[in-house]
């Protein structure tokens, strides 16, 4: 593993997961997930309506994901920042896919005073990670495929609250239950619906088909140390 620079990835399929739950207690917040090797900071500061930074012909279905970010106490939290990332459709992200512009599918925005947002994005695909080397050779060995399920990733923050960095994923991905990380949490799966009625895509200005899911996350109060 060493001589092939495969440490970190390792550690990212068997060791992470059991740090992430070590070191997080949800405390009434919505559970933590692993920030996964794919985190690049300085993603865009995005402007209403907030839609992740893609190509003109993006590959994939259209999807709105929507929600409120709230403290424990039931408090809406206006100008929460969340910074999101994700695979594209084919599986790949920016800036590990020399065939992706800088930042696709990358983006920060902030809810607004009633702690809602919505962002328009494009529905990621699961991928499989690197397989050739030797996590790839141990995985086999153990019977065990290397897919992640789809998902979304988020780092929330907002003042006097604590971080959380976590993940979302979609009822139904037939990977949920076998993810190569074990990552997947039930709290943090969410229901997708279709919609192709006409009012439905006059009102999102769309000439096709579109999906989407909601999602509302919970941050604690900061901790006085």
């Amino acid at each position: 593993m060493g001589r092939q620079g495969e440490v970190p990835l390792f550690l990212d399929v068997f060791v992470s997961v059991t740090v992430d739950d070590t070191n997080y207690a949800s405390n009434g917040g919505t559970e933590s997930n692993v920030e996964g090797p794919f985190y690049i900071p300085g993603a865009p500061l995005l402007q209403r309506p907030y839609e992740l930074p893609r190509r003109g012909k993006e590959p994939g279905d259209v999807l709105f994901l929507s929600g409120i970010v709230r403290s424990t106490n039931g408090t809406a939290l206006a100008d929460a920042m969340l910074d999101m990332w994700q695979a594209d459709a084919e599986g790949k992200y920016s800036h590990f896919d020399p065939g992706l512009p800088a930042y696709n599918l990358r983006g920060r925005f902030k809810t607004d005073a009633e702690g809602r947002f919505e962002v328009r994005t494009t529905a990621p695909s699961a991928y499989e990670i690197p397989k050739a080397g030797p996590t790839g050779r141990y995985l086999a060995a153990l019977g065990r495929h290397a897919f992640r399920p789809a998902h979304f990733h988020f780092k929330l923050s907002h003042p006097d609250h604590e971080p959380l960095t976590t993940q979302v994923y979609f009822d139904g991905d037939p990977l949920l239950d076998s993810d190569v990380v074990g990552a997947m949490k039930q709290s943090l799966v969410v229901k997708v619906d279709r919609h192709e009625a006409e009012d439905d895509l006059a009102k999102k200005g769309l000439s096709i088909p579109y999906y989407t899911c909601s999602y509302d996350f919970i941050l604690q109060p900061r901790v006085n140390r």
